[in-house]
């Protein structure tokens, strides 16, 4: 088998600073590992038309890995994956679940893994989610950001990952659930990679509403999300593009409700020197097919990678529109540092 799906559409996430996992235990046939990252920043932002500097988690988390080797070619393996709240002040409930999943590897067929985990449509989604603090705004990867609508860390998702020839297929679904609005989901995505470090990828994701949650969100259609992307990771480049579908998901703002079509798109490009500094530029755009309403953002960053220790700092210049035409500015400078262990 070849990398999974995932570990090829977003590649620029590991050309520097991969958070390496440190293996505990290993007796050839039971392992055990423990990997994450401390990450914390520093952010002047807009607040109330002044400039606010204030201390930030930026996705602070942990994780367990367990693997088992099995008969006939087969490998079972589990993750818990814990982020962490306020790391470094006070916090009643200091973590909470991002990840927990159980899966079984084959080297020939493929992956089939069930629980909460990234989603399918993530695979294709992600290729331009790599700014070290902001975007991935315009692609809906985060709409549901607990994991109720299958489109980051998936809730409740049986799925299945191959790689075949250059070829890579992943399929999802999702189980119902009554207090999450969601009747079921299902997901696929396909991609090809050239030998010449391109990858071309598409997926369609749909989140059939319960009754319940149509009228909480006054929109009576199922969520429909169809993306395509196109990545190049050569050497010490990775540039990548998303275009992405909408139907009845985006929501500009509270007031405008869901939108019943809207389209977008996000890009990226990074250069990665010798010396470990990495320097980037991308955006991220998203435009209601009715109305006036739509999100504009910029981004330009840098990050050096210290032996493992990152430090970074990312600006962030962003302007969203109302149905109504009301126009919101928004600008963020970020400066942190991230310890992978």
């Amino acid at each position: 088998m070849k990398k999974t799906i995932l570990a090829i559409a977003i590649p620029a996430l590991f050309t520097a600073g991969t958070t390496t996992a440190q293996e505990l235990y290993n007796d050839g046939e039971n392992a055990f590992s423990v990997g994450g990252r401390i990450n914390l920043m520093l952010e002047s932002a807009n607040k109330d038309g002044e400039r606010d500097l204030r201390s930030e988690d930026n996705s602070s988390r942990i994780n367990l890995n367990f693997s088992r080797q099995l008969s006939h070619g087969f490998a079972a393996r589990a993750t818990l994956e814990y982020g962490m709240n306020t790391p470094n002040g006070d916090s009643d409930a200091p973590f909470y679940n991002r990840l927990g999943f159980i899966a079984f590897d084959h080297q020939d067929y493929g992956s089939v893994s069930y629980g909460k985990q990234w989603s399918t449509y993530s695979t294709v989604a992600a290729a331009t989610d790599v700014f070290w603090v902001y975007g991935g705004s315009a692609m809906s990867l985060y709409d549901g950001e607990s994991g109720e609508t299958g489109t980051g860390r998936a809730n409740d998702a049986l799925q299945y990952n191959g790689s075949f020839h250059n070829i890579n297929l992943s399929a999802q679904y999702q189980f119902a659930d009554e207090t999450e609005g969601r009747k079921d989901s299902y997901s696929a995505a396909l991609s090809y990679d050239f030998d010449f470090g391109l990858n071309l990828a598409a997926t369609y994701h749909q989140m059939n509403r319960t009754d319940a949650e149509k009228v909480a969100v006054n929109n009576d259609g199922d969520i429909k999300l169809a993306v395509f992307a196109a990545s190049y990771n050569q050497g010490p480049i990775y540039a990548a593009v998303t275009y992405g579908e909408f139907k009845n998901n985006i929501e500009f703002t509270a007031a405008d409700g869901v939108s019943d079509k809207a389209n977008g798109h996000e890009g990226v490009f990074m250069y990665t020197l010798d010396m470990g500094l990495q320097l980037y530029t991308g955006w991220n755009y998203q435009e209601d097919k009715h109305s006036a309403a739509e999100l504009k953002t910029g981004l330009v960053g840098a990050m050096y990678d210290w032996n493992d220790i990152l430090l970074y700092t990312e600006y962030q210049d962003s302007s969203s529109k109302s149905v109504s035409g009301a126009v919101t500015d928004d600008n963020r400078l970020a400066a942190g540092v991230r310890y992978n262990f």
